[in-house]
């Protein structure tokens, strides 16, 4: 009988461990300091959820907001930053975004989760 509460207490523990929650555009959209700070509990559940592919523009803004583009991004694609951590440096030691990519008739080609570590 032990075994089989400390075995339920496990797997419990185990459930709980997953952070993600349900994509909300409103949350997603929430910035503390310059981080958002739930878009990488949400990013699970976009995906699966929502089928990005074949979306527009103004579906894509509509869905997830402006985006967070940067300098040195092509004309066709957008960025959205999921997390940037600083560590102890005044320049990002690892930034994770979700780059979008767009057609001719500008429509999602693709989309991705980028991690750059340094």
């Amino acid at each position: 009988m032990k075994r089989f509460l400390y075995f339920t207490l496990f797997i419990q523990l185990l459930a709980s461990c997953n952070n993600d929650i349900k994509f909300d555009k409103n949350k997603w959209q929430v910035n503390s300091d310059g981080f958002y700070i739930h878009r990488d509990k949400m990013i699970n559940d976009l995906f699966s959820k929502h089928n990005l592919s074949n979306l527009t523009y103004d579906e894509i803004i509509n869905l997830l907001g402006k985006p967070e583009n940067y300098a040195n991004v092509d004309e066709n694609e957008i960025y959205y930053n999921i997390v940037t951590d600083y560590g102890w440096n005044i320049d990002p030691v690892y930034t994770k975004n979700l780059k979008i990519q767009f057609d001719t008739l500008n429509k999602v080609k693709d989309y991705k989760i980028e991690e750059i570590k340094k």
